[in-house]
C-alpha cells in the first residue's frame, strides 16, 4: 500500500444491496491495487465485506432507514460525531447508493476531497462528481460505472472494456463446518439438498406461504426428496406456515445460519429457490443454482449475478410492474401485489426441475 490516502465505500442498505457492490470493489482494485480501500455499511450487513478478500477495512454505522426523510431528527448529530472517524483518512468516497443524503452529509462534513455518486436531488448537493441515475441498469453494473468515475479522479487508466462482472465471498473452515452440522439436523433432505427461502426483507415482494408450500409439495413429489426450508431472524411464523401449507413435505432448518455458514450451506445445494432477496444473491455469488421470483423490482435492475445456465428468473408481465417502489406501489397494495401473486406454482417448479435436469444426479 501507498502512503496516499484511502478510498471509502458506502452501501446504507439490505443484505442483497451490499452483495451486488462487490463486482465493483473487485474492478476497483484491479484499477488502484496499491490505494487502501474501506467499506461502510450498517452494522448488520457488515459481514458482506468481512467475506471479501478486496476489502481492507470494515467501518460499521447504523444509518437511516432507506424510506426515511433526508433529515431525520438526530441525524445531524449522528454525522457531526461520526464524522471525525473519517478525516484526513480518505482521498475519495463512493456512495454506491443513489438516493443517499445520509452517507452524503457523512463524507461532505469529513472533507473528504472527491465525492462520487448519482446525481439524484437529495444526494447531488453532497457530491463532487456525479453521474445521471439510470432507469433500467443493473445495480452491479451502476456500482461498476461508479468506481470507474472514482478511480479516474486518482489517475487511473479505466480500460474501453470490460471484464465479466465477477466477485468473491470466501467462507471459512469453521462456516463450512457450520453447515455440515446443520445438515446433519435435517439428514432427509440429503447432502445436496434443494433449498427454499420464502423471506425478504420487504414484505411486498414476499410471495405467499401457500405457494410456498405447494412448491415444496410438487418438489417433493417430483423429486423424492423434500426441500430445505430455511428462514432468517424474525421469520419463523412464515416458516412454520410454509411447512403447514406443505403438508409436512419440508423440512425446516432448526437454526439461524450465520451469513458465511448460510454462504457454505448456498453452496452445498442442488437448486436455491428465493424471493429477489439477500440470499438469492450470496447463493448465486457462491456458485448455486438459482431461481428467483420478481415483483415490484424486474430482474433487469436485480437479476443474479450467475450464468444463464445456472439460473432461471421468473416474473409476470403486468403493465404497472415492474413499477420500482416497495413503499407506495402504484396498485395500493402493502403485502401479495398482484406482480407476486401472479407467479404461479407450476412456473417455478419447472424452472427448479430444469436446473436439475441440466446439472444432473444428486452426489
Amino acid at each position: 500500500m501507498t502512503g496516499d490516502r484511502g478510498i471509502l465505500l458506502v452501501r446504507p442498505d439490505h443484505l442483497g444491496d451490499v452483495l451486488l457492490t462487490l463486482p465493483a470493489v473487485a474492478a476497483l482494485r484491479q484499477l488502484l491495487p496499491r490505494r487502501r480501500i474501506t467499506y461502510l455499511t450498517p452494522a448488520g450487513v457488515s459481514d458482506v465485506p468481512r467475506h471479501s478478500p478486496i476489502v481492507d477495512e470494515i467501518e460499521t454505522l447504523e444509518f437511516p432507514e432507506p424510506t426515511a426523510p433526508a433529515d431525520p431528527p438526530g441525524w445531524s448529530a449522528v454525522v457531526t460525531e461520526a464524522s471525525r472517524r473519517f478525516e484526513e483518512r480518505f482521498e475519495v468516497a463512493i456512495l454506491f447508493r443513489p438516493r443517499d443524503p445520509w452517507s452524503g452529509a457523512l463524507v461532505a462534513r469529513a472533507r473528504i476531497p472527491v465525492r462520487v455518486g448519482f446525481d439524484h436531488p437529495e444526494t447531488r448537493p453532497f457530491l463532487t462528481h456525479t453521474l445521471p441515475v439510470p432507469t433500467r441498469r443493473h445495480v452491479a453494473v451502476m456500482g461498476l460505472d461508479l468506481v470507474e468515475l472514482g478511480a479516474e479522479c486518482l489517475g487511473a487508466r479505466v480500460p474501453p472494456t470490460r471484464a465479466p462482472l465477477h466477485a468473491e465471498f470466501r467462507t471459512t473452515h469453521d462456516e463450512e463446518r457450520e453447515a455440515e452440522e446443520a445438515l446433519r439436523d435435517v439428514a432427509s433432505v440429503g447432502s445436496s439438498p434443494i433449498v427454499l427461502h420464502p423471506g425478504s426483507g420487504w414484505r411486498l415482494k414476499n410471495w405467499p406461504a401457500l405457494r410456498w408450500g405447494l412448491l415444496a409439495s410438487a418438489l417433493e413429489r417430483r423429486h423424492g426428496v423434500p426441500p430445505l426450508l430455511v428462514s432468517g431472524p424474525g421469520e419463523e411464523e412464515l416458516a412454520a406456515s410454509v411447512v403447514t401449507a406443505s403438508g409436512w413435505q419440508a423440512e425446516r432448518l432448526p437454526r439461524v445460519l450465520s451469513l458465511g455458514g448460510l454462504a457454505a450451506l448456498h453452496g452445498r445445494a442442488r437448486v436455491v429457490v428465493a424471493t429477489d432477496s439477500g440470499p438469492l444473491h450470496l447463493a448465486a455469488m457462491v456458485g448455486a443454482p438459482v431461481v428467483g421470483l420478481y415483483g415490484p423490482f424486474g430482474p433487469d435492475l436485480f437479476a443474479p449475478l450467475s450464468p444463464s445456465d445456472r439460473s432461471r428468473t421468473v416474473s409476470v408481465d403486468l403493465p404497472c410492474s415492474p413499477c420500482g417502489t416497495l413503499v407506495t406501489p402504484p396498485c395500493g397494495a402493502v403485502t401479495e401485489p398482484a406482480c407476486v401473486t401472479g407467479i404461479g406454482v407450476e412456473r417455478v417448479a419447472a424452472a427448479v426441475s430444469e436446473l436439475i435436469a441440466a446439472a444432473g444426479p444428486a452426489d
